[in-house]
């Protein structure tokens, strides 16, 4: 049986700048006392009275003076933090006592699971540190899901008893004082709203109400306090009136946590608060808000930002910096604690904390100028104006480059990440001057959302307004709703402008538990679809953790694409294999979707990938060759009456290291595909839509805008990325952006096309804009609209559209997708569609909104109509409707699957047929067994072996790469049970060569090459690799490229007597010379003139390489790897 706990207990660091005595002090008691905003050693006799019990059956709870209190648990606790109400009534209730109090609940922690991410206790385990006396456990929610059944039921209570006994022998009290003690605390009912798209709570309360019954039975058993937060919740929550106390259902508001903080302060301590007259005084709402900035900070202790370079594998640069971190900001917590103790006790706090002797932080030395970077680097350290930048910046023929805004002008537009357009037509921009993370000392993060207006209508901004400035790296943001979706890692926002003045006054933190291990490879580059879901894009180095109505979503390492409807609160994901962190996705015209990295620059179809979930997922060929032009930042397709007539349908990306500019390439149909090339010039040199020499252009998120224009946003930065630098690098510029237009010289620009203030009617017309930008806006803005008025409008828009119009069976693909965005598909329209629609295209779009709308629309209709597009003419459409018919775990679907592969096939069909026999195996493998499935369908039984072979061999790759790959199991993954999984992965047979060579080829040839082949020699050449590395090493290689690197195989930097530095790959020398493979040239140094050689003990092979392939490929990729001898 697995244990419970994922963490391992790792000894708290200490500092050189910290005197001996306080170090020791700090490593024994996790928290440093400090009196007046001075930092002092603690005493054994400042050692807290321990409460003599460890099990209380029933109230009243008692504290002792200086206890130690924090909760466990999912979100309902994790949301503590947002409003502080329990905390702040703790206090009041015991002011003299100066109870320390920390949260370490987790969005989607249970009791079995608690996901963190990788070499989370690297440094050290903050739970380990603080040591608490008492824990408060908020369980039962995320395993309600699992079902109420007697053996869920069971199986949840032996695993919260193995939960409780593990803990307490693995965070025993500070000083020895024996185990911590629990109380165990309900789950809260479902809230019933009222609210069609949210479940009903029906279900959701009958599972709570069991899952509270079995708490309460674990917590008799063993004598600890029970805290029933289910039953009174349930009374207040059955009103039907809409959203009153969560945000969906099931995540309390401020009203929620107001109301629960009172019920549970009432329940632990068996008494009405004796100081309750104090709601809503000035001394509450300065002790909450105290407490909520506490809160904050320790926060960012336990849920630091960037750990994949804080505690993780890429901490190369900053194996100094953190742990000086993490002591400071305890300590500026324990500031905070004196404030919170002093406030309470009717002592004055000065208006702000002093954390002048909260302790030094170290500064790393610049990496600016290391011949390592030169491929992203200027020569010198000067950043060009806007004006000196043009100069040197060449454009597409017949466009020219014209600024909107910059930092000269607008200080606020610092760092931009990515641009939108209102309703009224106004750019929006994100910026995240904090990038890469906050940084203790400094104020809090104030990453913002600006708005900015173009009185005049010169192209040039007048004025900027802030809309909202307590961010925290926004990477995404959409309109939705009237509002605003923003990322505030690692939350979502909801922001909102209830009173017209252009600042968010309705802030609601809407979604926890997004990855935050690299802040950019977290959620970002947000796209809507046609039909309104969100489409979000998350990297590979991530461990994210969301908690939904629907039941916890987890993803460890996996990364893709997210595809959330904000009504429903129904997310799924999908993976992208050959992306590592994807960071461009745009729509065409029919609702296709085309996805690319932003680490390769690598861009895909979506809809062969989005297939339902199937653990074998193997990677796709790319739609065009990027000639290495990489990475990219944000993807458009150029359509606009505006743009010269030969860039028309091109698509193009932002890239911001191998070139600085956007190159462009044709798209057009492949089959069922699409296929595209880039665009060159008469003598076969790039014709690129920007690029510039300029190395600090670092171009984002190009976007037609109302105009007509392409908008794009520039970092503008010396430094570009995470792992080439140390996240606290003095030379990350926090100070500059701006915003250009590549406009047409000789057309005039499109008069905007608003939808501020239009009526439904009106926005449906819009649809009809030659600008695929302006249909886009006019999509959102209808779903700002009730259900009804638009279902009404779109049934009356349909009835005038004419059939002899071009554009007929586009418009009725609108409709359905305003419908869709309702969940209120018109099936005798979308069957029309789907079956009779002159344009394949039109067919296909029609099937892939059957896909989304499966569950809501009559399945025996919906098979009918998929049965029939498995025999279209056009490819595409069988193609949607094998994707379509994946989401059906029906052996008549799977049926319909194998006559689709009886069908003249391309990559793209093939590559989808396999997928969806592979996502649903359990439903046809017995069929298959007994020669019953497929008998009279030769080329539907050939598909089903090739899966049948590739999931014999994958499936015992996948339980070994699972353990390897997942941190869930890190404190049972010893050495030896490694080793025991490399070597299982070593033997295994059934890998395929050829295919080996083609994943070879699809995802390493960028850093390496095999004898003369192709390739890139970044990295080294493979020939006769299997001649110098076992089978098993080369699987371990592939897994973990940091764990043993052979000094060939590592960076070499050699300073030299003439102050060059010279780096790379260090090649065999002689005594009397040293020579290094920088990627181009061999760079001989006399050794007479080496001041210095230093290695970089990290492999420049991306980490996330085993898990961005299916177990198949890895084992294709090891066959074809043994074999190079």
């Amino acid at each position: 049986m697995r244990s419970s706990l994922r963490f391992q207990r790792v000894a708290p660091i200490g500092l050189a700048f910290i005197t001996i005595p306080l170090m020791l002090a700090t490593m024994r008691f996790g928290l440093i006392p400090l009196d007046q905003g001075v930092a002092h050693p603690a005493r054994p006799t400042d050692s807290i009275a321990a409460p003599q019990a460890t099990t209380l059956a029933s109230p009243p709870l008692s504290l002792a003076n200086g206890e130690k209190v924090a909760f466990l648990g999912n979100s309902l606790a994790e949301r503590f933090n947002l409003d502080g109400h329990f905390e702040t009534w703790l206090h009041l209730r015991f002011p003299q006592s100066e109870l320390r109090v920390r949260n370490f609940a987790w969005p989607a922690d249970e009791v079995g699971q608690r996901q963190r991410p990788n070499d989370y206790t690297k440094i050290d385990d903050p739970v380990a540190v603080f040591r608490a006396d008492t824990y408060l456990c908020f369980f039962g929610f995320n395993e309600s899901f699992a079902g109420d059944d007697p053996e869920a039921l069971a199986n949840f209570e032996s695993t919260y008893d193995r939960f409780l006994d593990d803990f307490a022998a693995q965070y025993p009290r500070a000083d020895h004082q024996g185990p911590p003690r629990f109380v165990l605390v309900s789950p809260v009912a479902f809230e019933v709203s009222g609210d069609p798209y949210l479940p009903s709570g029906v279900e959701e309360n009958r599972r709570l109400a069991a899952y509270t019954q079995a708490i309460q039975r674990v917590a008799a058993r063993r004598g600890l306090l029970f805290v029933d937060l289910f039953t009174p919740t349930q009374e207040r929550f059955q009103h039907g009136q809409g959203l009153r106390y969560t945000v969906n259902g099931c995540h309390l508001n401020t009203e929620g946590n107001r109301l629960v903080s009172r019920l549970l302060d009432q329940a632990l301590f068996g008494s009405p608060h004796p100081r309750a007259d104090l709601a809503g005084t000035a001394l509450f709402e300065r002790l909450r808000a105290e407490v909520i900035d506490r809160a904050w900070y320790h926060q960012q202790d336990y849920r630091m930002l960037n750990g994949w370079y804080v505690y993780g594998g890429r901490r190369t640069w900053d194996t100094e910096t953190f742990p000086r971190e993490y002591v400071k900001i305890r300590n500026m917590v324990a500031v905070r604690d004196r404030r919170i103790f002093d406030l309470v006790q009717g002592r004055p706090i000065s208006p702000i904390p002093d954390d002048s002797r909260t302790g030094e932080l170290y500064v790393p030395p610049t990496r600016f100028g290391d011949p390592r970077q030169k491929y992203s680097e200027a020569e010198e350290l000067r950043y060009l104006t806007p004006l000196e930048f043009k100069a040197v910046t060449a454009v597409a023929e017949g466009l020219e480059l014209k600024l909107f805004a910059d930092e000269t002008r607008f200080p606020e537009l610092a760092n931009p990440v990515q641009l939108n357009f209102d309703a009224k037509g106004r750019l929006w921009v994100a910026c995240m001057p904090t990038y890469p993370q906050w940084k203790p000392g400094d104020p809090k993060p104030s990453d913002r959302l600006l708005i900015f207006e173009d009185d005049d209508k010169d192209g040039v901004a007048d004025r900027v307004k802030v809309f909202y400035d307590k961010l925290h790296c926004p990477t995404g943001f959409e309109f939705w709703n009237g509002g605003v979706l923003v990322v505030d890692q690692p939350r979502v926002l909801f922001l909102k402008d209830n009173d017209g003045d252009d600042r968010a006054d309705q802030v609601e933190f809407l979604m926890d538990g997004w990855a935050t291990d690299d802040t950019h490879h977290t959620c970002g580059a947000w796209e809507w679809s046609h039909g309104g879901l969100l489409h979000m894009l998350e990297g590979i180095a991530t461990s994210t953790t969301l908690e939904t109505p629907r039941g916890p979503h987890r993803s460890f390492g996996s990364g893709g694409a997210y595809v959330f409807d904000p009504r429903t609160w129904v997310i799924r994901q999908f993976t992208l294999p050959g992306q590592y962190n994807s960071w461009c996705y745009v729509f065409d015209q029919w609702g296709q979707g085309i996805v690319g990295d932003g680490t390769t620059a690598n861009h895909h179809w979506d809809a062969p990938l989005s297939t339902a979930w199937t653990n074998n997922r193997k990677g796709l060929d790319t739609i065009f060759n990027n000639e290495g032009m990489r990475p990219a930042l944000g993807n458009e397709i150029l359509v606009s009456r505006h743009l010269p007539d030969d860039l028309q349908g091109q698509i193009t990306y932002a890239c911001v290291i191998n070139m600085n500019g956007m190159p462009r390439f044709t798209l057009e149909d492949d089959g069922a595909g699409f296929r595209g090339q880039r665009l060159k010039k008469a003598d076969g040199s790039p014709d690129d839509l920007i690029r510039s020499t300029d190395k600090h252009f670092r171009p984002g998120d190009p976007q037609i805008g109302p105009d007509g224009a392409v908008w794009f946003v520039d970092w503008a930065n010396a430094l570009i990325g995470h792992m080439q630098y140390s996240q606290r690098d003095p030379n990350r510029d926090k100070q500059r952006g701006r915003i250009y237009r590549l406009v047409a010289k000789d057309r005039p620009l499109i008069e905007p096309t608003t939808q501020d203030g239009k009526t439904i009617p009106e926005l449906l017309e819009q649809l009809r804009a030659p600008e695929w930008r302006t249909r886009y806006r006019a999509r959102r803005a209808l779903r700002d609209f009730a259900a009804d008025a638009v279902a009404n409008a779109v049934d009356s828009w349909v009835r005038t559209l004419n059939p002899d119009d071009p554009e007929f069976d586009r418009l009725r693909c609108e409709a359905l997708w305003a419908l869709q965005s309702y969940h209120r598909v018109n099936f005798d329209l979308l069957e029309q569609v789907a079956t009779s629609a002159k344009l394949g295209q039109a067919r296909a779009a029609a099937i892939r909104i059957l896909a989304d709308e499966r569950t809501y629309l009559d399945p025996e209709r919906s098979f009918a109509v998929l049965a029939r597009a498995v025999h279209d003419e056009h490819p595409r459409v069988r193609l949607e409707a094998v994707r379509a018919l994946s989401f059906l775990p029906e052996s008549r679907a799977v049926e319909a699957i194998l006559e689709a592969a009886a069908q003249p096939l391309d990559k793209w069909l093939s590559y989808t047929i396999e997928h969806a026999l592979s996502a649903n195996e359990p439903v046809w493998r017995t069929a298959y067994y007994n020669g019953t499935l497929a008998a009279d369908n030769p080329q539907g039984l050939a598909a089903l072996n090739e899966v049948m072979a590739a999931h014999k061999a994958g499936l015992e790759a996948s339980r070994h790469l699972r353990l390897l790959l997942s941190s869930a199991n890190a404190l049972e993954v010893t050495p030896e049970v490694r080793d025991k999984a490399y070597n299982a992965l070593a033997t295994l047979e059934g890998g395929n060569p050829t295919k080996g060579r083609e994943i070879f080829v699809r995802n390493c040839t960028a850093c390496h090459k095999v004898g003369n082949g192709e390739g890139q020699e970044y990295g080294p050449n493979l020939a006769k690799v299997a001649e110098r590395l076992s089978r098993q090493k080369l699987v371990e290689s592939i897994i973990d490229p940091n764990a043993e690197v052979a000094d060939d195989y590592l960076t070499t930097t050699v300073e030299v007597e003439d102050g060059r530095v010279v780096s790379g790959l260090r090649v065999p020398s002689s005594d009397q010379e040293v020579i290094i493979f920088d990627g181009k040239d061999k760079v001989v140094i006399p050794k007479t003139e080496v001041v210095e050689i230093l290695q970089v003990k990290q492999s420049s092979m991306p980490e996330g390489l085993a898990g961005a392939m299916s177990p198949t490929e890895f084992l294709d990729l090891i066959e074809y790897l043994s074999r190079l001898k």
